[in-house]
């Protein structure tokens, strides 16, 4: 999965690690990193060879993180602009040919480290956002401030993770405190935390404050924290003594929380915002898991206030769209049709085009693909095309790991659907939802054992136990027997 671009008709790829084609126009290409969740490293490895700009936390973190070679990373500060020569196109002179254009960091406020960039030259003005959550705070950055005013932007690249109207979450100060409820709630229950890797350590530094006592994360995770020069004094790597725990989010599931709770009271808090875009029941509260809305992007609201902000000339999406699962209109969508209103209208600046489209009403697409050209946008003296890019999925911010059954992952349902259907409809939901639960844990040991190398996970009893239970399940309803020799365990991988 990357979500990552090359802007289109420049030789500048942001989240992009791959080398330019043998046919490519240009020669080579400028590489810039915005922030090191994974769907944005894809290919970025201790093998890369180019050059990359970046901010210097994610300097950092790139090296520790992904063992990339110092001297290839040249930080960038917020804030301060810096020429630099694009690469010349094949078949012409280096020295000659070369274009100088401008690039300017911005602090995305999506996680430590993350940026936006503002490139500007005879192509015009490209803002690429990357991840971000918009705030009104954001307004008096002095780059962006300028833009608003100069309505001077003609493309902008968007982080568009909740662009469907009715995709609203609290503020992440709203959230914490959420949390934090939470925990007085339960004042003797171990609390574990799902989290990603990086993006949600600021909610467990106040988990440990609340609790007065330290948070268990793996060494792996600590590492990281110092490097973000974390208070790592409220951190600890022994697990046994501790409430309070991190855990990666497709860890966590009802099974081995019930299997936890035979020995202390646990409950577990997922810091996630993605049961929007799924309406899965994988993501709703029970007895055992909370789901906080902490999220490091941009509501749809949020989102359309920062067009309103800006009102750039052009509107590409970062991520491919996936699907509107709530019946919702597009606050991009509803923008570029307000912008196509107020290009036909003798005036532009009338009252009718001035009424915001996040509190008014939705405005329904004309454009099937809303992409347009900007060869008649940017004031560029060479015809702008199209390039190819990859396709895009989720952030690192998704819940992606869990099995989402029709809405992503093998559930058990795709199985047994229509066996249990023809004979016990009654109970689908029921068996679904146990199957699911059952297959979450087993998904989670082997990603463990996949990561770790550590075959204690798919050899112990507990894992054959869920094997077994899985069977159980599947096999009256399909007739299908599959025994479990549980005496020859090494037959079972």
């Amino acid at each position: 999965m990357t979500n990552g671009k090359l802007l289109m008709g420049l030789p500048i790829a942001i989240d992009y690690w791959k080398l330019p084609r043998s046919d490519s126009k240009f020669k080579t290409f400028l590489y810039f990193l915005t922030h090191l969740h994974t769907d944005h490293t894809q290919g970025l490895t201790s093998t890369w060879t180019e050059t990359i700009y970046t901010s210097s936390v994610n300097r950092d973190l790139a090296m520790s993180m992904l063992n990339v070679k110092p001297e290839l990373i040249k930080p960038l500060e917020i804030g301060v602009s810096y020429t630099m020569n694009l690469p010349a196109e094949h078949g012409t002179n280096n020295e000659t040919a070369s274009k100088c254009m401008s690039v300017t960091l911005i602090d995305a406020n999506h996680i430590k480290g993350s940026v936006m960039y503002l490139f500007e030259g005879s192509f015009g003005r490209v803002l690429y956002t990357g991840d971000f959550r918009w705030c009104e705070a954001m307004m008096s950055d002095p780059v962006l401030k300028d833009l608003s005013e100069s309505k001077g932007l003609n493309l902008l690249y968007v982080d568009n993770t909740f662009e469907f109207i009715g995709n609203e979450f609290p503020t992440r100060e709203n959230c914490m405190n959420q949390v934090l409820q939470i925990l007085r709630n339960h004042p003797y229950h171990r609390i574990i935390f799902g989290c990603q890797t990086i993006g949600k350590e600021d909610v467990l530094l106040r988990a440990a404050l609340e609790r007065k006592e330290k948070v268990y994360v793996p060494e792996t995770i600590l590492s990281i924290y110092r490097i973000l020069k974390m208070p790592c004094d409220h951190f600890t790597t022994e697990q046994a003594d501790c409430a309070l725990w991190f855990e990666k989010m497709h860890q966590i599931s009802q099974f081995n929380l019930k299997k936890k709770n035979a020995d202390i009271p646990t409950i577990a808090i997922k810091l996630t915002a993605s049961g929007l875009l799924y309406k899965s029941q994988n993501f709703k509260d029970d007895e055992l898991i909370f789901t906080v809305p902490y999220s490091n992007h941009s509501s749809a609201s949020e989102l359309a206030k920062f067009l309103d902000f800006l009102q750039p000339t052009t509107v590409e999406r970062i991520i491919s769209t996936h699907g509107n699962n709530s019946g919702g209109s597009s606050v991009i969508d509803s923008y570029v049709s307000k912008m196509k209103g107020a290009e036909m209208t003798d005036d532009a600046s009338s009252d009718s085009t001035e009424i915001s489209f996040f509190t008014g009403p939705a405005f329904k697409s004309q454009v099937p693909d809303y992409f347009c050209s900007a060869v008649s946008r940017i004031h560029s003296p060479d015809a702008i095309a199209v390039m190819e890019t990859e396709n895009t999925a989720l952030s690192e911010d998704m819940d992606v790991e869990a099995p989402l059954g029709k809405f992503g992952r093998f559930s058990i349902l795709n199985a047994i659907e229509k066996p249990l259907m023809a004979s016990k409809p009654e109970n689908l939901n029921v068996v679904t939802e146990e199957a699911n639960e059952l297959i979450a844990s087993i998904v989670s040991d082997l990603d463990r054992f996949h990561e770790d190398g550590n075959e204690d996970y798919i050899y112990s009893d507990a894992f054959i136990e869920k094997l077994m239970a899985l069977n159980m399940i599947y096999q009256p309803l399909t007739g299908i027997t599959c025994s479990v020799d549980v005496s020859k365990k090494d037959t079972l991988i």
